[in-house]
């Protein structure tokens, strides 16, 4: 059959057998969009943990390397904040629904859910995860600049730097949340309605 065959039979069926069409290739839409969101959520829990497991050691051995009291407050932090981050994955990677455990409807209620959770850890990605970083390892940096001549340029490049760094990280959360979590959230919105309407 050509796609000009299939559009004619389409059209020639009855008004509900188009509609139910209509919401079944919605339905395949909003799933496919769905499971290449946590395709990429998982990569990117994966980048993450890889990363926190690298930083830990580091900071540890910094704790003993480095004699200055600051630098080893620091690094005690930032290896917190790294353990403060596996958790926060660990408790995402929870909540991510499991497609074939529940009801449908349910399903999108509990991808709803999930698909909010990543909205509202985006928007307050500087205090959960930027401004703790930036500030441990200003504070990492001071304690190594400890009776350096040039300590206050050092320090103000080094707090510049944070600034920029807390920024990008701020920017990029916030395009990631408007160019992949709520396109989606707003579509499984309008299929959740859609489904509780019949």
């Amino acid at each position: 059959m050509t796609e000009d065959e299939l559009k004619k039979l389409w059209q020639s069926s009855p008004q509900q057998e188009q509609v139910k069409f209509e919401k079944s290739r919605f339905m395949i839409e909003v799933q496919s969009n769905v499971d290449s969101f946590h395709k990429g959520m998982k990569r990117l829990y994966l980048r993450e943990t890889m990363g926190v497991i690298v930083i830990i050691p580091i900071f540890l051995m910094y704790i003993f390397i480095f004699p200055q009291i600051l630098t080893k407050i620091a690094s005690g932090l930032i290896i917190l904040w790294a353990l403060y981050i596996l958790f926060v994955i660990a408790k995402t990677k929870k909540k991510i629904p499991e497609q074939y455990a529940d009801n449908y409807l349910e399903y999108l209620h509990k991808t709803r859910a999930y698909l909010e959770l990543q909205k509202k850890l985006r928007d307050n990605v500087l205090l959960w995860y930027a401004l703790p970083l930036i500030s441990f390892s200003f504070l990492f940096m001071v304690g190594l600049s400890e009776g350096k001549p040039d300590q206050a340029s050092f320090l103000i490049k080094v707090g510049g730097i944070c600034l920029v760094v807390g920024a990008i990280i701020y920017i990029l959360n916030k395009i990631s949340t408007k160019r992949f979590v709520q396109p989606k959230l707003t579509k499984v919105n309008e299929l959740i309605k859609a489904l509780e309407e019949e």
